[in-house]
């Protein structure tokens, strides 16, 4: 188990270098329910996504970790994420919504430790966050919760016909939607600045767009931003009390014969591929480079907006790549045997762990990205 968590937690396996060399895919791996498949696309200069699938004999875990305002987040949770989900689920005996809270608590509250320790010397770090994407199959359940805008969706059969439909699994928690913007308005009835629509979007203080992650202290501790260290990074921001969260949303679900498979993905993908385009393209094409498949048709999709031509889009180098598209990472989890599986421990001895790459255009260029720091409980 240690190994498995090591390999998923530090250094990747070998996937496919592409034509392009900002994407990465992996072939079709084997877990408790079925096969897998991965791909990730980057846009930025460095690599803000991670993700990973932990798959034993037992229970499969997916975690996707869309970070913002840098690296340090969204791999700090590609390291120590699962390890928490693991030591609470065999404190329990086993998966449960519970377990999951505590990992994502564990987790903020160890993200926080790390943040104070180099906040002196590198005051940007309060202002790093990631939004957390964590699914778990155990038996005939499966398990999602959410921080920020990735997104779930089940591809599911129609009784009776040969159509598959989209399920959407996961709560965003995004101010472009209403509901989120009424919630924190609830939340904060003394604070007209809660939300306000800045840039062409609805923000959070004016400043983020997605109202839950991992970090982002800055907008949730007022010791931060009031700090004179803090003028390094950005102007001081009001806080009456903290304005963003990290309780995750979780939903529940027991598999059923009819559900076909998963989609995890960051908004990279869903910015430019609605639940049922992504589920159709899944539901009609073979398995093998189905996840690559679907961050292609996202990247043509994001070239036809900005009147591109998609093989000009393999030209342009990382950062500048950024006002095209947005960092994806995307898992495809297919659902062919949940039916014949008991509940047992989430992960066992004999569990593998696959991690797409901390920087593709590292990793396809064989340089030398920037160390994934070693994060110890």
């Amino acid at each position: 188990m240690l190994r498995a968590l090591t390999r998923c937690c530090g250094h990747w396996p070998p996937g496919a270098a592409a034509a392009d060399g900002m994407l990465w895919q992996t072939e079709l791996r084997p877990h408790a329910a079925g096969e897998f498949s991965m791909a990730a696309a980057q846009a930025n200069v460095a690599m803000e996504d991670q993700a990973q699938v932990l798959a034993s004999p037992s229970a499969t875990l997916v975690g996707v970790y869309d970070g913002h305002g840098g690296v340090d987040a969204s791999r700090f949770l590609r390291s120590r994420l699962f390890p928490h989900v693991q030591r609470f689920a065999t404190e329990q005996g086993g998966m449960s919504t519970e377990v999951i809270r505590r990992a994502f608590g564990a987790a903020e509250e160890e993200f926080h430790k790390q943040v104070r320790q180099e906040w002196t010397k590198r005051p940007r770090m309060a202002a790093v966050g990631s939004c957390c994407l964590l699914g778990a199959i155990s038996g005939d359940t499966l398990y999602v919760a959410n921080l920020g805008d990735s997104r779930a969706v089940l591809g599911r059969r129609v009784v009776g016909g040969g159509v598959a439909v989209a399920e959407r699994l996961s709560d965003e928690h995004n101010a472009a939607s209403e509901e989120v913007r009424r919630e924190l308005a609830a939340l904060n009835p003394d604070d007209a600045q809660i939300v306000v629509h800045a840039r062409g979007a609805w923000r959070v203080k004016g400043i983020i767009q997605v109202s839950r992650s991992i970090g982002d202290f800055y907008l949730k501790k007022p010791e931060y931003s009031l700090d004179p260290l803090f003028r390094q990074v950005g102007p001081p921001v009001a806080l009456k009390r903290p304005a963003l969260s990290a309780e995750p949303s979780i939903q529940v679900r027991k598999l059923k014969p009819n559900d076909l498979f998963l989609i995890f993905a960051s908004d990279g993908l869903w910015e430019h591929l609605s639940d049922d385009a992504a589920v159709q393209i899944v539901f009609k094409n073979p398995r093998t480079g189905i996840a690559n498949r679907l961050v292609k048709a996202a990247l043509k999709e994001a070239t036809r907006k900005r009147e591109v031509r998609y093989r000009d889009l393999r030209t342009i180098e990382r950062g500048v790549r950024r006002h095209f598209h947005d960092d994806i990472s995307v898992v495809v989890v297919y659902l062919d045997r949940h039916r014949e599986r008991r509940h047992t421990r989430v992960i066992d001895s004999s569990s593998n762990c696959t991690s797409a790459p901390v920087d593709i255009y590292s990793s396809n260029t064989h340089q030398s990205a920037e160390p994934l720091q070693s994060y110890k409980s």
